[in-house]
């Protein structure tokens, strides 16, 4: 009974796993990420981020389609300062698109550490120091 528990545990926690053939499908629809899109992600950060003044070093992914085309999804790396005032270093965050509205966000996405995943400087979203 416990070996029967165990298996039907493990099934379900591969199933959300990624193969690389699914991921090659996911990078094979890398684009350059739209003025658009950086847009909404700027004024997203303005809520997201505990300091978006801060930010430095930041970079943005190409866009991809997520698995069954509904979504599409963008990573975003940026050094941000936290609640104590500190700078964390660079994180990595993948941001779930509807068009171009940002509609969810989640840290250390796999498809973000891809190292066919091409990436774009993203002055915008440093700039928001500037205003």
């Amino acid at each position: 009974m416990k070996i029967r528990i165990f298996l039907v545990a493990a099934a379900v926690a591969l199933s959300g796993c990624v193969t690389q053939e699914q991921m090659d499908n996911v990078l094979a629809t890398q684009r350059a990420p739209s003025n658009a899109v950086r847009h909404a992600i700027v004024k997203a950060a303005r809520d997201y981020l505990i300091d978006p003044y801060s930010v430095r070093d930041a970079e943005i992914s190409a866009v991809m389609d997520a698995p069954g085309g509904k979504l599409q999804f963008v990573c975003v790396k940026a050094n941000a300062k936290n609640r104590l005032g500190a700078y964390t270093g660079r994180s990595t965050i993948s941001v779930r698109l509807v068009g171009v509205t940002p509609v969810s966000t989640n840290e250390n996405a796999a498809a973000c550490m891809a190292p066919l995943l091409k990436w774009y400087a993203f002055p915008e979203l440093e700039n928001l120091k500037n205003i």
